[in-house]
């Protein structure tokens, strides 16, 4: 790396802090304003059960970073990449670098190096670091506004055509359904309810205990698999937002239920990262144009463009939980339609 490159990336990095801790704050502020009452309402609660409200409430914005982190890095990218251009034209930088032989690409390639560093680390959390931090994540939530230290999920599941089941009270800790009820809407088979089921890893099952009749007639308790191909991580899928699974989490919930909205995000975890490229090739041409006197301008335009990217994406991948478009269409139309965009942007800068 040479001194201008140094000298451009420093530029990035120090307004790439700046948004981070910008919409970081923004985040964690909004959010906060929204639990108040409940943290108010709950802080005898909270602090019966033995924790210091500051204290859970310090954890759980702690554990929220990792999630903050991912909904908002491409737009933190191009915004500081804004920034670094604004401050080096208004400091008359740019001209010289370009005088001295280097291209506009050339000058700015440290920036479009951090993007794919970017895009590398958010792959990175979000296999490896939000799927794990997302149950304490939950827990300290529930413990913060509901003051509950246990985490239970009662829901309704498709485990097939026409079949469904529906549980009551899962544990997420014992991985136990305190009561189930399994349905054939075909009515080919009757109705199954029962009680107490726990997972058993060694068959991959749930299992529960049932009174049957024997030959003599009295009552006989049998071990029976739960009739339905659920799993804990179906169950925990529930209550898991976009963010919290990670790419094979996602690929395993297609794989197990069919369902295309899975297919959609494990695509949308492949394409979001890459935004931080894009938005960098849509935005960037309109501050880096020597002719537009108005860099406030440029940056507007730049920023109604990323954000009419992120609103046609999110359409399209509407349309594909909703089987309307293919789920890898509809997870790479945005990328591909706006990236002809962005080389044609780029393309046209003068360097």
């Amino acid at each position: 790396m040479q001194k201008l490159d140094r000298y451009v990336s420093s530029y990035f990095i120090s307004s790439y802090g700046i948004c981070l801790l910008f919409f970081l704050g923004m985040f964690v502020l909004i959010d906060l304003f929204g639990k108040t009452d409940d943290i108010f309402d709950n802080y005898s609660k909270v602090a019966a059960l033995g924790h210091s409200v500051f204290t859970v409430v310090g954890r759980y914005y702690a554990l929220m970073l990792p999630f903050i982190f991912l909904q908002v890095a491409p737009f933190v990218t191009v915004m500081a990449a804004m920034f670094a251009i604004t401050r080096l034209r208004r400091n008359n930088e740019l001209v010289p670098m370009i005088v001295a032989g280097r291209s506009v690409f050339r000058v700015m390639a440290p920036v479009f190096v951090f993007a794919v560093l970017l895009a590398l680390g958010m792959v990175a959390i979000q296999q490896w670091i939000a799927p794990d931090l997302a149950d304490a994540r939950e827990r300290t939530r529930d413990l913060l506004v509901h003051a509950e230290e246990d985490r239970t999920i009662s829901d309704f599941f498709s485990v097939g055509e026409n079949r469904y089941v529906t549980i009551h009270d899962y544990d997420l800790d014992t991985r136990t359904i305190a009561a189930f009820d399994v349905s054939d809407m075909n009515l080919q088979e009757p109705s199954v309810q029962g009680a107490n089921a726990w997972w058993d890893e060694q068959t991959g099952a749930f299992l529960y205990e049932a009174e049957l009749a024997d030959e003599t007639g009295e009552a006989a308790t049998v071990v029976r698999e739960l009739p339905a191909d659920l799993t804990p991580d179906l169950i925990e899928s529930k209550v898991r937002g976009a963010y919290d699974l990670s790419y094979s989490q996602a690929e395993f919930l297609y794989g197990k239920t069919g369902e295309r909205r899975w297919k959609v995000l494990l695509h949308y975890h492949l394409t979001f990262p890459l935004s931080n490229l894009l938005l960098l090739m849509l935005g960037m041409p309109f501050v880096l144009r020597q002719e537009s006197r108005s860099l406030l301008l440029g940056m507007v335009i730049s920023i109604l463009i990323c954000a009419a990217y992120f609103a046609f994406d999110a359409v399209m991948r509407n349309l594909g939980d909703k089987d309307v478009l293919h789920p890898v269409l509809a997870a790479w139309f945005g990328v591909i339609f706006f990236g002809s965009l962005g080389v044609v942007l780029v393309d046209n800068i003068k360097t």
